[in-house]
This record gives C-alpha cells, sequence and structure tokens, in this order.
C-alpha cells in the first residue's frame, strides 16, 4: 500500500447537507442519540476515493474584505485584479507612497500568498484607510465603481465585526464557548489517535495539524454555508451561541465515530469517511447547513 505524500489532506472533500435551514438548537440530549443511532447502523465500511484532489483557493472568488485579527481587510492582489492594474505595479505603489512611516505600518503589512504554482510571493493587507489613501489615485468610470464596490464591502465587515463584539459580551456566547472548547478537545484527542494509528500501520505520514485541521474544516464547512469562500477560523469566529452549541455537538459525533473504529480493521480513510457520514445525518437532522453569524 502506497504512502501519503507528506502534508497531504487525509480527508476527502466535506459532505454537504441535503437541507438548508437556519434552525439550530441548544440541547446536547436531543440529537446526539439520534447521530450515534446512525453510526450504529452503519455497518458497511465506507468507500472512498484513490486519489485526493482538494479544491485549489480561488483569490479571484474570496471576499473583497475579510476579517482578521479583529479588523477589516483587503489585500493588495484584489485591488490589483479588480482596478486591472499589474500586481508588480500596486506594490510598488506601496512601497512609494508618501505618507509617514506609522501609517504605513499600521495600514499596510506586509504578507505572503502562494500562487498557482505553489510559489509564495509577496503582498500587503491593507486596512480600509489605507485603501482609502491607496485608491485615491485611481480614476474612471470602472475605477469608482470597484471604489463604491470595495467601500460597501468594508462596512458590511465592520458591521459583522460590531456584531461579534457585541456576541462575544453575552453569557450565552461565553458559556456556548466553554462548552466547545471541551468539545474540541474531545475531538483532537480522537484524531491524534487515529493519526498515530495510521502511523503504525505506515498508511499515512501526514502530520497531526495537518489530520485536525482537515476534520475541522469538514465538520465546519458540513454545517455553515461558505458563500464568501472565507477561512474555516474566518466562520468559526462569527458563529452565533447557537451555532457554537451545534458545531460542539457535531465535533462530539465526528469524535464518536472516529473512536468507534479504531479497533477495527478499516484503512483510515474509511473511517474517516464514516465520520463524515456521520456528521452530514446530524445536520440534515438539525437544519442542514447555516449561515454563519444568522440564527
Amino acid at each position: 500500500m502506497s504512502e501519503n505524500k507528506k502534508g497531504a489532506d487525509p480527508f476527502e472533500n466535506a459532505p454537504q447537507a441535503n437541507q438548508t435551514g437556519a434552525d439550530s438548537t441548544s440541547e446536547r440530549g436531543l440529537y446526539l442519540p439520534l447521530a450515534r443511532a446512525q453510526l450504529a447502523s452503519a455497518v458497511k465500511p465506507a468507500k472512498f476515493r484513490s486519489k485526493n484532489k482538494r479544491p485549489k483557493h480561488s483569490t479571484a472568488a474570496s471576499p473583497l474584505v475579510t476579517l482578521e485579527h479583529g479588523e477589516a481587510w483587503t489585500t493588495s492582489l484584489h485591488v490589483a485584479k479588480k482596478f486591472g492594474r499589474a500586481h508588480k505595479t500596486v506594490l510598488r505603489a506601496i512601497e512609494k507612497m508618501e505618507c509617514s512611516d506609522e501609517f504605513n505600518r499600521r495600514n499596510f503589512v506586509p504578507i505572503n500568498y502562494l500562487d498557482d504554482r505553489g510559489r509564495e510571493q509577496p503582498m500587503y493587507r491593507i486596512s480600509r484607510d489605507g485603501f482609502s489613501f491607496l485608491a485615491m489615485g485611481f480614476t474612471g468610470r470602472a475605477a469608482a465603481e470597484w471604489k463604491e464596490r470595495f467601500i460597501l464591502a468594508f462596512n458590511r465587515m465592520e458591521r459583522e465585526l460590531r456584531r461579534i463584539i457585541v456576541n462575544r459580551a453575552l453569557p450565552d456566547w461565553n458559556e456556548a464557548r466553554q462548552t466547545g472548547k471541551l468539545d474540541r478537545r474531545e475531538l483532537t484527542d480522537a484524531v491524534q489517535l487515529l493519526c498515530e494509528r495510521a502511523h503504525e500501520r505506515r498508511d499515512s505520514t501526514t502530520s497531526f495539524d495537518c489530520w485536525i485541521m482537515s476534520a475541522t474544516r469538514v465538520i465546519t464547512l458540513t454545517l455553515f454555508e461558505n458563500e464568501f469562500r472565507e477561512s474555516i477560523k474566518g466562520i468559526r469566529d462569527r458563529l452565533t451561541a447557537p451555532q457554537l452549541r451545534r458545531l460542539a455537538m457535531a465535533e462530539q459525533v465526528y469524535a464518536d465515530a472516529v473512536l468507534s473504529c479504531l479497533d477495527l480493521d478499516r484503512h483510515h480513510k474509511a473511517i474517516n469517511e464514516q465520520a463524515k457520514s456521520c456528521v452530514q445525518a446530524f445536520a440534515a437532522a438539525t437544519g442542514g447547513r447555516e449561515v454563519p453569524g444568522i440564527d
């Protein structure tokens, strides 16, 4: 049996719930038995594909503005594409900008991204003030339209940021967060056991960090819509208290499914596939995929 390449995603793509809706539950005892019954009835090993293909991240399809570190940001790559400039031209404009060092440091943060060939390339994360300063040099009708779209996107994200801040001040949200942390540890322990088992059987050389990131992605995208292709952390940061509780239950379902299969003679991909099926059944039984931040 061939080994996985180091760093490869040990999971298949997340399953999609067949139903849609924004209903969620705060009662742990209501749906966990249902999901566990689904697990108990699954007597056949789950099928899995021999080739694991992850969809490549499309920068063009990602949102104009995202929340990072508690602030709304866009990127120089977005600005270049939407305003019809070469990215190197935008980078040069930022580097030659006639503003104070303090303003530059606060509003233009140098970071990297991976291009289509997997190479690391430089870009800037740009704040609202930074975008306003930079976009002053862009003229014409098309440029005006994109300025308006960026401003509306910044407004939307800043409203969302205010909602998150208010949410996190509520006792109900903090209680749900703490409960979720306990279930998160159970998920982490279960995935670590499966990872170690795969390493011992020489079925995989993938690191644990990649395993837990993949499990997190599977669970999150099964429960929640991702219309704007946000990062998984971005989705989870926007969840309401009922959504956090539902997420915690789904993580428990996944952990239970993994633990129930560890002593069986199954390949880790089959176990992962079974766990995903259980989470999919749980999602369908509790309202399908929800919009993050909306109960």
